[in-house]
């Protein structure tokens, strides 16, 4: 039987052992900003055609998902030394991607954020982050089942966003707690905002045309946490089981990946070094040939 996590004024004290597989973060964001994001998306979804946003298919395993609307476009072209980035493998472009999810200077505004400056506007308000990257708004149609899925398996990464269900939403969204396989719904009504380890199967609740709401959408930030918001989900954060222990971790899983973040993945930065290292033995080459 699926559990309903009740109001955050409500949840239970988080345990080190077992804490609710969704933060419910709602409390540090004005509800006025909110109420103005609402206004904002509801005015978009409906105008999108008029306002000549563009969308694509938002995919997980193999499947369309939902319908996104993606305010930033990605340039690799700080990823590397060379000019392009150009990966090994599918495996290798999936992994760089993930961990560049919360880069400020991958992720650029695109066309959608300046035809809808409100989304934007709200995301430099928020109060989670040290700066921010991907941002995205999934929106599905009635009867959309979704497909239950984890984002990824990495075991040194840990996704750093906040998940967002404005008040004229109807999503019901759900995390699959993976160590009873119980799907635990985020509350039904009103405004949300939250995170969760999507290591974790997590899917949506079909809609119907007779429940109440102004459609079905949420919007995904993703960035990189302050010290705050990072030491909050560090702690109370429920997370995926890490399949092998890494490097910097400590022996926590995935909250000690998390906690080693603060500069980024700790993969991209020991790339970083490499790709620092190379750069210094090409400046010397061409010292020593001049």
């Amino acid at each position: 039987m699926a559990a309903l996590l009740p109001p955050s004024s409500a949840l239970p004290p988080a345990t080190t052992d077992h804490p609710p597989p969704f933060i419910d973060l709602t409390h540090h964001v004005s509800q006025d900003d909110l109420d103005k994001l609402d206004i904002c998306v509801m005015e978009c979804l409906k105008n999108r055609l008029a306002i000549d946003v563009e969308t694509s298919k938002f995919t997980a395993e193999n499947m369309v998902h939902a319908d996104a609307l993606e305010f930033c476009d990605r340039d690799t072209s700080t990823w590397c030394f060379s000019d392009v980035f150009v990966p090994y493998s599918g495996k290798d472009d999936f992994r760089q991607c993930r961990g560049h999810r919360g880069d400020a200077r991958t992720w650029r505004p695109n066309k959608n954020a300046f035809e809808i400056p409100g989304v934007m506007e709200f995301v430099r308000s928020l109060p989670f982050f040290a700066s921010t990257g991907k941002c995205a708004l999934i929106f599905n149609k009635i009867g959309d089942e979704g497909v239950e899925h984890a984002d990824h398996e990495l075991d040194d990464l840990v996704s750093e966003f906040v998940w967002i269900r404005t008040k004229s939403s109807n999503k019901q969204f759900y995390v699959v707690d993976n160590q009873t396989g119980e799907k635990c719904f985020v509350p039904s009504s009103g405004a949300r905002v939250g995170w969760f380890d999507d290591h974790l199967r997590h899917n949506i609740s079909p809609v119907t045309a007779n429940e109440e709401g102004g459609g079905c959408w949420s919007l995904r930030i993703d960035g990189r946490f302050n010290e705050k918001f990072r030491k909050i989900i560090e702690t109370k954060g429920f997370f995926g089981a890490q399949q092998v222990p890494q490097e910097g971790d400590e022996g926590r899983g995935l909250r000690g990946v998390l906690a080693a973040q603060q500069d980024g993945p700790t993969f991209l930065q020991r790339e970083n070094e490499y790709i620092s290292d190379e750069e210094e033995e090409y400046s010397s080459e061409e010292e020593t040939n001049n």
